[in-house]
């Protein structure tokens, strides 16, 4: 049977009394105070974050749910201004005893995780400070998979668009490739692929046909974005072709299009029963979060 899979957010344990909810602090902010200041209130925010992580999957996993991380756990350790390692962190012990917590969890619930780090990520451009920027944030995410206890493979697998499209395809994917192998070896092993939602980006047909039998990296099947961009393929065929490329379990995404001009925007809830054509978990990519997947199976309940 598949699994439903909860992205990064849950609207039934932010309505908890106290609510629980992840924090952030913008660099304006955190490079007005005083440094001391500004590294206490940086680790307090970031234990925070794990502490919502962690109750986050034990939520998943009373609710049988795969989880995908939040991309926003650290804010400020990656961006090169802020010059922060989670060491210079007053709570730094507290925030390794979090790490802990979290790797209990997952070990005791065996709850499905992956990560889809940002769309500013494209190991294929041109910007060698954009790869710079993008090869330390999938090496950092990558490591605190690692220090969770999530395998260093698909089965916790870490999701990416290529997001370019400057040159040709072999020209593309020689860059794609050139900055991959700098990676990690725990962050190649778990890097997945997905198709675009827009004409003139990356089709299914296209990763398939240009993309895949270069790199042999699994793809993420995304039902709205095929929606928007078949090239050519049906639902269907577009599934099962990327559900080829996997060694394990696949992790798809759905959504549904949001009322309105623009067919890409994620709708709040899903209203269209859809196929799952092979056994796969599907991560719901809906505005309102585990209460649109509570939503969906009152739908298939009463089918």
């Amino acid at each position: 049977m598949p699994r439903f899979g909860l992205c990064c957010i849950s609207l039934d344990l932010q309505d908890r009394d106290p609510p629980l909810k992840f924090q952030t602090i913008t660099y304006k902010r955190f490079n007005s105070l005083q440094r001391d200041e500004a590294l206490t209130i940086l680790g307090d925010r970031i234990l925070n974050n794990l502490i919502v992580t962690n109750e986050t999957i034990k939520y998943c996993h009373e609710h049988n749910l795969c989880y995908r991380l939040s991309s926003d756990l650290f804010p400020l350790v990656t961006y090169d201004a802020a010059g922060v390692d989670l060491t210079d962190l007053p709570n730094h012990d507290d925030i390794q005893d979090a790490f802990d917590l979290i790797e209990n969890t997952i070990k005791e619930t065996k709850v499905r995780i992956s990560c889809h780090p940002s769309e500013f990520n494209v190991l294929a451009s041109k910007n060698q400070a954009a790869v710079n920027k993008t090869i330390d944030e999938l090496n950092f995410y990558s490591s605190f998979m690692d220090r969770i206890g999530c395998p260093a493979s698909q089965e916790s697998p870490m999701n990416l668009h290529i997001h370019n499209k400057d040159g040709s395809y072999d020209e593309i994917i020689d860059r794609f490739l050139e900055n991959f192998a700098k990676l990690d070896e725990n962050c190649r092993a778990r890097l997945v692929i997905e198709n675009d939602d827009k004409a003139g980006c990356w089709s299914v047909k296209e990763l398939i046909e240009q993309f895949h039998n270069k790199t042999n990296l699994p793809i993420t099947f995304d039902y709205l974005h095929h929606k928007c961009h078949d090239d050519g393929l049906n639902e269907k065929e577009a599934f099962d072709i990327c559900y080829s490329t996997w060694r394990t379990t696949p992790l798809f995404h759905y959504s549904e299009s949001r009322e309105g001009k623009n067919p890409r925007a994620h709708a709040d809830y899903a209203v269209n029963p859809f196929e799952i054509y092979q056994d796969c978990d599907v991560d719901f990519e809906l505005k309102m979060k585990d209460k649109a997947i509570s939503k969906y199976r009152e739908i298939l309940e009463a089918l």
